[in-house]
């Protein structure tokens, strides 16, 4: 079964969202309400992907429409600290092309 855990917090400025499980196609819309959510609300939004196991295309979007939804009220959107799984699906997506990625959380 697939499962997703997400969080939230906000620290120092930032609001943080770790995601944790599977980011595919049957728990990403799941993330892309809570990331266009927190985009469109919050001034400064860091998503934590350190817990992600597995992410699809369908994950890569609920990234993508987070981030939109930040650029359309002004707002800042960042990845942050992927998982070595994250991370090989970013690069070969090329996602630092379109979306900040950081090594580790702002704070």
């Amino acid at each position: 079964m697939d499962t997703i855990a997400i969080s939230d917090v906000t620290r120092d400025g930032w609001h943080i969202v770790g995601v944790t499980g599977r980011v595919d196609g049957i728990t990403a819309d799941q993330l892309e309400v809570v990331l266009k959510a927190a985009g469109s609300a919050h001034a400064q939004v860091a998503v934590d992907c350190s817990g992600i196991d597995y992410i699809s295309s369908a994950g890569l979007r609920a990234l993508l429409e987070g981030a939109r939804a930040a650029q359309i009220a002004g707002h800042t959107f960042i990845v942050c600290s992927p998982s070595a799984r994250a991370k090989q699906v970013f690069d070969i997506s090329r996602m630092h092309l379109v979306l900040t990625v950081r090594e580790s959380l702002p704070c």
